[in-house]
């Protein structure tokens, strides 16, 4: 079994560093990823690695365009060359609740990923102290749901279990970047 085929993954910020940098863990706990943010770019290039020493990378993920509200950002299997897919932040939507598009390869829309939440959603851009909150991200298609991010409760830095369903169509590498997404780009709105 490969380190995509899994049901279950931990995506864990990594505190008190230079830089955003995260690990993910398969659901054994096993860590099969390393991903550190590049400081002070007009567009994400993020890269997801075997380890820390960053010598082996596994998937690119590359912003589109330099002023992208929504953010559009394309996935690639490093080793492969294979393109993955897409992930879409949508903009408007996303002030109040955010949301996010998946797509394959040839950009048909494969998934819808929701905030859980209504009020507390709002509440957690207007009041500071609900940002504490824990998030959760229900990634549906056609009003089915096929993976779910919940977030831990934590004061310093952010822990995700990413649960994939058993049934899920959708290409376990492009669930778990978008997960990553949503943290990287809630933490740059200060989230």
């Amino acid at each position: 079994m490969g380190i995509w085929d899994g049901n279950r993954y931990v995506i864990k910020q990594k505190v008190l560093t230079i830089g955003r940098k995260y690990y993910i863990e398969d659901g054994s706990g096993k860590r099969i990823g390393f991903c550190k943010q590049k400081m002070f770019k007009l567009k994400e290039d993020i890269r997801i690695y075997t380890g820390e020493d960053m010598k082996e990378e596994l998937l690119t993920i590359k912003q589109e365009q330099i002023l992208d509200f929504s953010g559009t950002f394309v996935v690639k299997d490093t080793r492969t060359g294979e393109k993955v897919g897409y992930v879409g932040r949508k903009g408007l939507k996303s002030i109040f609740r955010d949301t996010w598009k998946l797509f394959d390869s040839e950009r048909n829309e494969i998934g819808t990923v929701e905030e859980e939440g209504g009020i507390v959603a709002v509440l957690r851009r207007l009041v500071d102290w609900m940002k504490f909150v824990p998030k959760k991200y229900h990634f549906n298609h056609d009003g089915k749901e096929f993976a779910l991010a919940k977030q831990k409760f934590q004061l310093i830095g952010d822990t995700w279990t990413l649960e994939i369903f058993p049934d899920c169509k959708v290409d376990n590498r492009l669930i778990v970047t978008a997960a990553l997404m949503m943290d990287i780009v809630e933490q740059q709105r200060g989230g």
